[in-house]
């Protein structure tokens, strides 16, 4: 699963990239326009796989976890982007702007979001995890269903619902995931068939909606179908860097679009280009710098989990 996160998160630089390099390209955006109901989908699927697991550690701890490795790094962030990128001591005006939308952190803000919720489930989970695996999936249908109900709902409200349907299909799916994976070839063929097929009626080009029950089934079958693909990669270096970058996937999501914006403002800015010289310059320079930081992580643990966080679990244990 280290791959497919690697994969998803490198998806996030590469679009990320392109929207705000300062270029654009049209078949470029086509290709990112594809990708886009399966990107954050597939990443808070593959969070979600690891729910239940974490659910049987004590309330306290499990809390702790989150707020160590996931609410520390989104805080620190918060605060580097804003006064990096958003204008430094003025900044603060503009907070409310963040509580709508999130930014580019919304992703760690609706993440941390669905796990403070499922410690609602821990006891549950603790008494009857079978039974607790379907309230996962009845959760995931009626957060699906209630974003698509409520399209007018934009900003962080609507990411937690549309996104974290996706985080609580992973847990659901969790226990079923090596009896898929031994599927055979001619189920994920006519699941392809199906994507072709959904992909042909429920994708809009001109059209910013990603909540539409088209768009969801898509999501699904792309997830589906990915993840039976994912044991049968040959492991080459090409992946198992995808797999590296995985495992420091918080690393590369907090720390890229500072390093777009850096790029498009410093290095390139006034850079008399073609359009898709820039583009692939702006993309290549993006995932290298990027990836540096994450070979930087073991210097720089402190922007990413809670320092003395450890200690505190050894208490609380």
């Amino acid at each position: 699963m280290d791959f497919l996160r690697g994969l998803a998160v490198v998806l996030v630089v590469v679009l990320h990239a392109a929207q705000h390099g300062g270029a654009t390209v049209h078949w470029w955006d086509e290709a990112n326009r594809f990708l886009a109901p399966f990107r954050m989908p597939l990443l808070m699927f593959l969070s979600g796989i690891l729910l239940a697991r974490s659910l049987l550690k004590p309330l306290t701890l499990y809390l702790w976890g989150k707020v160590a490795a996931v609410g520390w790094p989104l805080a620190v962030w918060l605060v580097l982007y804003g006064f990096l990128v958003r204008g430094g001591v003025g900044w603060p005006d503009d907070m409310g702007d963040f509580v709508v939308t999130g930014d580019y952190l919304w992703f760690l803000m609706a993440l941390l979001a669905c796990y403070f919720f499922a410690a609602v489930f821990r006891p549950l989970m603790v008494r009857d995890p079978k039974r607790c695996d379907w309230v996962f999936f009845g959760v995931f249908v009626l957060m699906m269903t209630a974003s698509v109900l409520s399209e007018p709902i934009l900003g962080l409200l609507g990411n937690i619902l549309w996104y974290g349907s996706f985080f609580f299909l992973g847990a659901w799916a969790q226990e079923r995931l090596t009896s898929w994976i031994t599927a055979p070839w001619w189920v994920v063929a006519l699941l392809l068939v199906l994507l072709a097929g959904v992909s042909v009626i429920g994708v809009n080009g001109a059209s910013a909606n990603l909540r539409t029950p088209a768009l969801g089934v898509l999501a699904v079958l792309g997830i589906a179908v990915v993840v039976w693909l994912a044991p049968r990669t040959p492991r080459s270096g090409v992946v198992r860097l995808f797999s590296w970058t995985g495992r420091n996937s918080i690393v590369v999501y907090v720390a890229h679009f500072p390093v777009v914006i850096f790029l498009r403002d410093t290095v390139l800015s006034g850079a008399e280009l073609p359009a898709g010289v820039y583009v692939t310059a702006i993309t290549v320079l993006a995932l290298s710098l990027t990836l540096a930081i994450v070979w930087a992580r073991p210097w720089t643990p402190w922007l990413y989990v809670l320092p003395r966080s450890t200690r505190v679990m050894t208490l609380l244990r």
